[in-house]
């Protein structure tokens, strides 16, 4: 692994079939049969194409391959979505790439990854498990980078995800054994909302990593059991150790 090839780099729109991932990147039957018989002896799980296209680098897993034959060309096709295109301002039109292929261990492991969606309906929606399971199926986040998810629950919605910050390093394998997920504020959100909680750490392993949000509460008063708020004569809450 490591070798570097010149590629032509095409959008999903010129497939013969419809594209059913938008989470990685796809080759013709030959090249993908071809990639697979060189890295066999490897034993590796995934493969990873580092795209270079001008001044700017993307990461993104292999899928299956497709049917993206056409015109007679030098060039190996890879095919990336459209938010990977955006990525790297390509056309995905035949924009000449260079692409090298690396094995999951060439990624540290994810520990803290923390996002900011572009839409506050994420956060009024049971995806949860959507989300792990997309950042699972992109499988190298890059510091930086805005991911596209689909949310099945919202109808299939688009949900744009900026990548904040990772730990421990720039570039992660979001497949970590224990992650901690925290959300900055949705870019709709209204600027006098509070700021959403950060999701406590989990009690083990990537599926666990997001817990449910952390109601807004507001200032705490002196409770009494039967439900009567107590305040001091100051306004300070009521403390029966310190103040009866």
């Amino acid at each position: 692994m490591g070798d570097s090839d010149t590629v032509e780099l095409w959008s999903p729109v010129f497939l013969t079939e419809e594209a059913t991932d938008s989470s990685t990147c796809s080759l013709d039957k030959g090249a993908w049969t071809g990639l697979m018989n060189r890295t066999a002896h490897e034993g590796c799980k995934r493969l990873f194409a580092k795209v270079e296209y001008e001044e700017k680098t993307l990461y993104i897993a292999l899928g299956s391959y497709t049917d993206c034959s056409g015109t007679e060309s030098e060039y190996t096709r890879i095919l990336l979505p459209q938010w990977a295109l955006d990525v790297l301002s390509a056309t995905g039109m035949g924009d000449l790439g260079v692409v090298t292929w690396l094995t999951e261990e060439a990624f540290p492991p994810a520990t803290r990854i923390v996002l900011r969606p572009h839409d506050s309906a994420f956060y009024h929606s049971d995806a949860k498990e959507e989300l792990e399971v997309a950042l699972t199926r992109i499988g190298v986040l890059q510091k930086g980078q805005t991911i596209l998810v689909n949310i099945q629950c919202l109808g299939d919605y688009p949900i744009s995800f900026d990548v904040v910050d990772l730990e421990p390093a720039n570039i992660v394998l979001a497949d970590g054994e224990e992650v901690v997920m925290e959300f900055e504020a949705a870019l709709d959100q209204p600027p006098d909302e509070p700021p959403r909680p950060d999701t406590p750490i989990p009690e083990s392993g990537f599926a666990s990593m997001i817990a449910d949000p952390v109601p807004f509460v507001g200032p705490a008063t002196g409770r009494r059991l039967g439900g009567v708020n107590r305040v001091t004569a100051d306004g300070r809450p009521w403390n029966p150790y310190r103040d009866a």
